[in-house]
């Protein structure tokens, strides 16, 4: 992953050579951008942990994003602020077989228990960020922003003697530090791409619409 990151990086700064007059974004455009992030960090760690169980305990894992929302306003050619809306979730669940004895045959029936453990966060953050490169179709930026981020953990179960349980962040707290790429393809459509720490993974892409 560091090797990504260097050679994006690298890309990017020797990309500056052909800054020229025109350029794709500026002062006063609204940029907006759906993306689909990498990895989902505890749907990873559910398959690192329980890679060899799938058939033993009808083990099933299962994830969504991280995925998300970017606006940005251009305050200058330069500087924008703008709203990173994102969501992830993760869930596993497996099967317990046991028996459990019938007072009325006087024998142990077999019954399967459920066990399902999920978890999701919410996040919404202030972006503060910087174009370094701007030509006819390439914008590229450094960003860091922070907001609101909540995350909860949900224990369930068809187990009489399992308890329900929610729990929450303590701390409601998101970020996002990295630097992130557009390429228009048209004037106003283009594709998005963003490496970096935080809120959206550790490498996320997508669509950009330009008003």
């Amino acid at each position: 992953m560091k090797k990504i990151y260097l050679t994006v990086l690298t890309v990017a700064l020797s990309l500056t050579s052909l800054n020229s007059n025109a350029q794709c974004i500026e002062q006063g455009k609204i940029l907006i951008d759906g993306y689909y992030g990498f990895p989902n960090l505890y749907s990873s760690i559910f398959k690192g942990l329980y890679a060899n169980s799938g058939t033993e305990l009808n083990l099933k894992i299962g994830s969504l994003g991280p995925i998300g929302l970017r606006t940005e306003y251009l305050l200058t050619d330069k500087i924008g602020l703008g709203l990173d809306l994102g969501f992830n979730s993760s869930s596993i669940s497996y099967d317990d077989n046991t028996t459990i004895y019938n007072s009325t045959t006087g024998n142990y029936d077999p019954i399967t228990y459920n066990y399902k453990f999920s978890t999701k966060k919410i996040g919404a953050i202030a972006t503060f960020n910087f174009h370094f490169i701007e030509n006819d179709n390439l914008d590229a930026y450094f960003t860091v922003g922070m907001g609101y981020g909540n995350r909860s953990f949900t224990y369930a179960s068809n187990d009489p003697n399992y308890s329900f349980a929610t729990v929450k962040s303590i701390i409601p707290v998101a970020y996002k530090i990295g630097v992130g790429m557009r390429y228009f393809f048209t004037e106003n459509i283009g594709a998005n791409l963003a490496l970096g720490f935080g809120q959206g993974g550790l490498i996320n892409a997508g669509l950009t619409a330009k008003f």
